[in-house]
């Protein structure tokens, strides 16, 4: 029944902005695993990763925080990359799928609210 009554603009806006990002973070995600097979990229990629994910977290936004430690824990799973090869790519890769699936199911909220306000 509520599929008739139009949604609130900032939870279609809020759908339609987590379902890019999250979209776009699980595709690189996925493109950071496959890197992570080049013997030297994986860790010089890794220690970027942790430097960007600490300049996240010092800023002052919640959003900015939040990355900052996504990046973080990606970096560190690049460094770790080194070491355990296999237990570091299945975490990657079915965080990337996790993403990208979480980011399709907001498009379709977003598409969906679109039809719904128009």
């Amino acid at each position: 029944m509520s599929d008739y009554y139009p949604v609130d603009s900032d939870e279609v806006r809020k759908n339609g902005m987590r379902g890019v990002i999250s979209t776009g973070a699980g595709i690189g995600l996925m493109l950071f695993n496959t890197l992570l097979h080049i013997p030297f990229v994986g860790p010089v990629l890794g220690g970027g990763l942790i430097v960007v994910g600490i300049m996240g977290l010092i800023g002052k936004s919640r959003t900015d925080k939040t990355t900052g430690v996504v990046m973080m824990g990606a970096g560190v799973l690049g460094l770790a990359s080194v070491v355990l090869k296999g237990f570091t790519g299945f975490l990657l890769g079915a965080a990337g799928i996790g993403l990208i699936g979480f980011g399709i199911v907001n498009l379709f909220k977003f598409a969906k609210g679109l039809k719904s306000r128009g």
